[in-house]
């Protein structure tokens, strides 16, 4: 199969030597910092603009659910354990609770997708989310009304996620039961519960009220593991995933660890990623329908590659007309059409725009709704940051509405005159520190500090000359069309699969939650704030005593007395490693949290399911009888509900057969169990969730993934040795990937007998480990041919002067450039276009296809000159006392000398081994 350019390719001769110029697509603002501009254009984490359409106010971050007032006045908005009551005649909006604590709190236990707005347009009904509840809210005077619980009849552990109104009832979403319940308002009680698919998400009427649409987005219903029990989790739960998922073990079971594992199933049964229609005259489920393209089929023509479908289509919103109904298909980028009255599928509408993106997928459809003459479908694009207009009768996109960061929910004022948008980030973060810095009243965790935006375009503005500016701007926003010239030299080439590289292996080194300032923020040649480097070199430490032992046993945090250490060494390998290479002080993780960031820095693009269980508190419970409550919510894994439509970085190189391998990413699930000895994997798992299939296959069996329970220096350990047998004694080529995870500088709570006494320990724990990896990688026979990307899977661990997303990246290897700082904004999609683009395998998503291209951190002049490793300030980490628990020695002679290489007499002796002879 051959591989497709990014638009047009030419030869140019020149009298020296020939070279080649490229047509590349890169993000618009790569020569720009992180800024809020609302007058003008924003430039995100990403490298993209934002510049939203028509009336714009910043509301709180997280809009997931709106309804609107039927006399058109008012406006609610739902988010992470609060509301905003909007005047939509003054665009004025009030949070519940305010920052002054004048208004309190009413949804402090959790919220979920769901609100309507009553009749009185004064009465709105409001998911409660993980507690199961509907709240009764009167919008005007601020206070909760009544409350009704969907617990009772048999069902506990009930989880609120989307309701309508329905006359003088509510229907509601229960995803904790995989039921639709009605409620009749008059008493309060629960008149129906009837069963749907897994993870009911999206609901929506028939106008004449007699069906209902339930949009499902789970794909599995995940059990138990065989023989866990409340009390014997710690010994009982799997040490590893049992198997891939979609594979014939995830389907039928298998044998592991001294236990029938139970399978699956097909992801294919009519309760997963489908849409139900009910009749509510007999509360009935009178049709099943699989909408979107389905897991396993090839797509021919329809996507980059031909490739197999691996993430379904993930149905997630639904809007319903006369006679047909328009269902949001996530991960396809397409909208499924339901002929209701035949109860059938009826076609599809592809959200295709421009012909250099429409091969990629990277739009994530989500809230829609309907023109009143049902000729025009308004989608929210939620990677996109647009609203789609697409014209029901030709079934094609009339133009884009340009929008804030990440689009949830659109709806049309009740005569249908104005179009109201909400999104998630808005504008984005900004700074969050620094000596400029005024912190708001939201405070200045990235979380907080990240506002929505709330939009009122005017639809009679949408016609077709303006609708055409609006989506050049989007366009723009997104992407510039960029012609490079390749004299073949620089060893990062333009674009895949257009030459080779002299580097051959790649080490993608993955840690958590650490901002540039904090750490990289005192370095000179480059744009810190060294007031925020809490964790650099020579700097002031202020702490506590940890002296009390908490429930857990382990040493814990307290008001003791409080100490102070000056001229602390804490991460003096990450200063020095970017010194010594090249690092760059205009990164951006495209991430808030982990749950976000571990999707990212593997190439999947976080869906609609991924961003709203982001935004909303969640109680798992593997005992529970709710099965919905054993719900896939990954911080460090990828669960299938998650995939995009061809998977990302593990699937992208398993089609190119490029070698991969491994250690420890993907290792952190629900549920999951973190102890100190839980070193073979990190972590432990009560409920059977399946790795992705493409990582189950080349993910070392004895390395600890996120578990700040565990040493970095223990993991470092794991990987020397198996790094030792596998490709320096042993026979095995060097894959041509490494992934490897060294996540201890999260933190955790003080351990001072275990070598933790501060939080500063675990960055020095992460350092050092940092440190050594590339002392030890410098010294291998591959050294000649690597490249080492180091960087963050989130932020929010910390401040930065410049943005609250603004990350860690460093380059190391004999090809990039020493005492070098790069200037160019970049994000997981440039990290990822840079493993690409030297491996030769093919963009999976339009952020890989529009990223910034980062030729400026590399040489063709190889300096093989090896990293000598340092140690942090021993004041603040003792890395023996942390290896004391495993009566491990650390050797730091050992660690110095390096690896230990071939030996003469070991590789004669294989010699003759192999020849047969003894």
């Amino acid at each position: 199969m051959k591989h497709v350019l990014l638009g047009s390719l030419f030869f140019v001769s020149l009298t020296a030597f020939s070279q080649k110029t490229y047509t590349t697509l890169q993000v618009p603002g790569r020569a720009e910092f992180c800024r809020i501009d609302s007058a003008g254009k924003s430039v995100l984490p990403s490298g993209r603009y934002v510049t939203p359409a028509g009336k714009t106010i910043r509301i709180a971050n997280d809009p997931f659910g709106m309804a609107i007032s039927p006399n058109g006045q008012r406006a609610v908005t739902l988010h992470d354990g609060l509301l905003s009551v909007l005047d939509l005649r003054t665009m004025q909006a009030t949070r519940v609770p305010d920052y002054a604590g004048r208004i309190p709190a009413v949804l402090k236990d959790g919220s979920f997708l769901g609100v309507a707005m009553g009749a009185d347009n004064r009465t709105a009904y409001l998911s409660n989310g993980d507690k199961g509840r509907v709240l009764i809210f009167d919008t005007e005077q601020l206070r909760v009304l009544d409350s009704i619980s969907l617990d009772g009849n048999g069902y506990v552990d009930s989880f609120t996620s989307d309701l309508i109104l329905n006359g003088n009832e509510l229907l509601v979403l229960d995803r904790g039961n995989f039921r639709l319940v009605r409620i009749d308002l008059a008493t309060k009680r629960i008149t129906a519960s009837i069963p749907t698919g897994r993870q009911p998400f999206g609901l929506a009427l028939t106008p004449d009220r007699k069906t209902a649409f339930v949009a499902n987005v789970g794909l599995y219903a995940y059990p138990k593991v065989p023989g866990v029990t409340p009390t014997n989790k710690d010994t009982m739960m799997l040490k590893f995933p049992a198997y891939g998922a979609h594979t014939k073990e995830s389907r039928e079971g298998v044998e592991v660890e001294g236990r029938r594992i139970p399978g699956l199933g097909s992801p294919l049964v009519d309760e997963a990623m489908s849409v139900w229609m009910v009749d509510l005259a007999t509360n009935k489920v009178t049709t099943k329908l699989k909408t979107g393209v389905q897991i396993g089929d090839q797509a021919a023509g329809r996507m980059i590659e031909e490739a197999e479908v691996v993430g379904g289509s993930s149905p997630n919103s639904v809007a319903v007309g006369s006679r047909y109904a328009y269902v949001s298909n996530a991960t396809n980028d397409n909208i499924s059409i339901i002929d209701h009255k035949l109860r059938k599928l009826a076609g599809t509408i592809s959200l295709q725009i421009d012909p250099r993106l429409d091969r990629y997928r990277g739009m994530m459809p989500f809230g829609l709704t309907l023109s009143k003459d049902e000729k025009t479908i308004y989608v929210a694009l939620l990677a996109f940051n647009a609203v789609a207009v697409v014209d029901v009768p030709t079934r094609k996109v009339r133009g884009l509405i340009p929008t804030g960061w990440g689009p949830t929910r659109v709806s049309l004022s009740p005569e249908g005159s104005t179009l109201y948008i909400t999104s998630a980030r808005g504008y984005g973060a900004g700074p969050n520190g620094g000596a400029t810095f005024v912190k708001p009243p939201q405070g200045t965790y990235i979380g907080d500090i990240q506002l929505g935006t709330f939009q009122a375009v005017a639809v009679t503005a949408l016609t077709p000359g303006p609708l055409q500016t609006y989506t050049r701007q989007v366009l723009a926003n997104t992407y510039q069309t960029v012609a490079l010239a390749d004299n073949g030299r620089n060893p990062l080439p333009v674009l895949p699969k257009t030459r080779t590289s002299p580097i051959k292996h790649i080490v993608y080194i993955t840690k958590e939650n650490r901002t540039y300032d904090e750490v990289l923020g005192q370095l000179k040649m480059a744009n810190g704030d060294s007031t925020l480097a809490r964790f650099g070199v020579g700097v002031t430490m202020k702490s506590r005593i940890a002296t009390a032992r908490g429930n857990s046993g382990r040493t814990t945090d307290t008001a003791g007395d409080s100490i102070r250490i000056t001229a602390a060494d804490v991460m003096p390998n990450h200063s020095r490693l970017a010194s010594q290479f090249t690092f760059s002080d205009n990164f951006y993780c495209d991430s808030d949290a982990s749950i976000h960031g571990h999707h990212w820095m593997m190439g999947t693009i976080p869906n609609e399911w991924i961003e709203a269980n982001a935004a909303s508190a969640g109680r798992f419970d593997a005992f529970s009888k709710a099965s919905g409550r054993q719900f896939p919510k990954s911080s460090g894994g990828i669960d299938p509900e998650d995939y995009n439509e061809i998977g990302g970085l593990w699937e992208a190189l398993e089609r190119s057969k490029v070698s991969f391998y491994n250690f420890g990413q993907v290792n952190e699930y629900a549920g999951n169990y973190e102890e100190q000895f839980d070193t073979t994997f990190g972590t432990a798992h009560p409920v059977v969730f399946p790795m992705p299939a493409a990582a189950f296959r080349h993910t070392s069996r004895n390395f600890a993934g996120y578990n700040t329970n565990i040493p970095d220096q223990f993991r470092m350990d794991q990987f020397e040795r198996e790094f030792t047998a596998r490709w320096i004694k042993g026979k095995q080529p060097l894959p041509q990937l490494l992934t490897v995870m060294l996540p201890n500088d999260h933190g955790s709570g003080p351990r001072p007998t275990e070598g933790y006494p501060y939080l500063h320990s675990y960055m020095a724990d992460n350092d050092l480990a940092v440190g050594r990896m590339l002392h030890f990688l410098s010294r291998t026979k591959y050294w000649k041919n690597m490249l080492v990307i180091v960087t963050e899977d989130d932020p929010q661990g910390g401040v930065d002067h410049i943005d609250a997303h603004r990350s860690l990246l460093m380059l190391a290897g004999p090809y990039v450039k020493r005492g070098y700082v790069s200037h160019t904004h970049a994000n997981f999609g440039s990290i990822l276009k840079v493993i690409y683009n030297i491996l030769g395998v093919n963009y999976v998503n339009q952020y890989d296809l529009t990223a910034s291209l980062l030729q400026d951190m590399f040489t063709d002049k190889p300096d093989l000159r090896p990293y000598d490793a340092v140690l942090p300030d021993a004041r603040v980490f003792d890395p023996q006392q942390a290896m004391k628990p495993y009566n491990k020695p650390f050797d730091w002679r050992k660690i110095q000398k390096g690896p230990e290489m071939d030996d003469r007499a070991d590789q004669r002796a294989e010699h003759y081994r192999q020849q047969g002879e003894k």
